[in-house]
C-alpha cells in the first residue's frame, strides 16, 4: 500500500462510526445471496470500521440515493461476466468512474479478469483470496489503487518477462532480476532473502536500487512500474498494465 493511502486509512476520519454514511466512506455490496452478502458486510464493518450497506441486485443500489453515493461498490457472486447482467454491469463502470467496483467472484480465469478490467473494474477478488488480503485490497482500490490477484501476474512465463525488462534498458543486475520476479510473487523481505540466501539487509539495498531505477518511492509503485513496464515490451494490452500484487500491500 503506498504512503498516501496508509496515511489516508490511519486517518481518524476513516475510523467514524461504521453506520455514519454522512461522515465515513460508504462501501456497497450487491450480493443476491442475502446470507453471504450480510456476512461480508459484517466482516467489513468490523475490519473496515466503514459503513456497509447491501442490496440484492444492481437496480435496488441505483435507486437507493445513499447506495449510489458510496465511496466503493461490490460485486459479490456470479452473473457479472455474461448475458443482460454484463450491459448492466458495464453501464455501471461508464456510469460511475469516480465510484471504483471491485468485483468478488468465484471466476479465477484470466480471461475474465481481463475482461473486468476492460470494463472498468478497479479491483479483482477472487472467493478463495483470504480475508486480510481482501480488506487491504479494498482499502487500496478506495484510496485510487488497482488490484488483481498476484497469481495473474505470475502466469507470464518468467522468460519472457525477463527479456522484457531487458528490452526496458534498466539495467538490473542479475541478482536485482531475481528480486524483482520475487516482489512481483507478493514475497516478504524475510522470504526473498531465504529463498535467494541474503541477508535481509542485502534485499532492501537491492529493492532500494529497483526502486531508484524505476524512479518510484515504495513496493507498490514498484510493483505497478515493473507490471507496466513488462506489459509494455512484451506488447500485450495496456488495459492489463495496471496490476497491483499482493506484496504490494504488505
Amino acid at each position: 500500500m503506498t504512503d498516501e493511502a496508509q496515511e489516508f486509512f490511519s486517518n481518524d476520519s476513516f475510523q467514524n462510526s461504521p453506520t455514519d454514511t454522512s461522515f465515513s466512506p460508504c462501501i456497497a455490496v450487491i450480493e443476491n445471496r442475502a446470507l453471504i452478502g450480510e456476512c461480508l458486510a459484517l466482516c467489513l464493518r468490523n475490519k473496515l470500521r466503514v459503513a456497509v450497506l447491501t442490496y440484492p441486485d444492481l437496480t435496488s443500489w441505483d435507486m437507493d440515493p445513499a447506495g449510489s453515493s458510496a465511496s466503493a461498490v461490490i460485486l459479490s457472486g456470479t452473473g457479472y461476466d455474461g448475458g443482460e447482467q454484463s450491459g448492466i454491469f458495464q453501464n455501471l463502470c461508464r456510469r460511475q468512474r469516480e465510484i471504483p467496483v471491485i468485483v468478488f467472484s468465484d471466476n479465477d480465469e484470466k480471461e475474465q479478469i481481463a475482461r473486468s478490467l476492460k470494463r472498468g473494474v478497479r479491483g479483482y477478488i477472487p472467493s478463495d483470496t483470504p480475508f486480510e488480503i481482501a480488506s487491504r485490497a479494498i482499502r487500496l482500490v478506495m484510496a485510487g489503487g488497482v488490484f488483481i490477484p498476484a497469481s495473474i501476474v505470475m502466469d507470464e512465463d518468467d522468460k519472457a518477462e525477463c527479456m522484457a525488462l531487458k528490452n526496458s534498458k534498466l539495467e538490473f543486475t542479475p541478482r536485482e532480476y531475481d528480486v524483482v520476479r520475487r516482489l512481483q510473487k507478493g514475497e516478504s523481505n524475510k522470504l526473498i532473502a531465504h529463498q535467494l540466501n541474503l541477508s535481509e539487509s542485502s534485499v532492501k539495498v537491492h529493492i532500494r536500487n529497483i526502486m531508484r531505477r524505476l524512479g518510484v518511492h515504495n513496493r507498490t509503485e514498484a510493483v505497478i512500474a515493473l507490471a507496466a513496464l513488462i506489459q509494455k515490451h512484451a506488447g500485450q494490452s495496456e488495459n492489463q498494465a495496471a496490476v497491483l500484487a499482493h506484496g504490494a500491500l504488505r
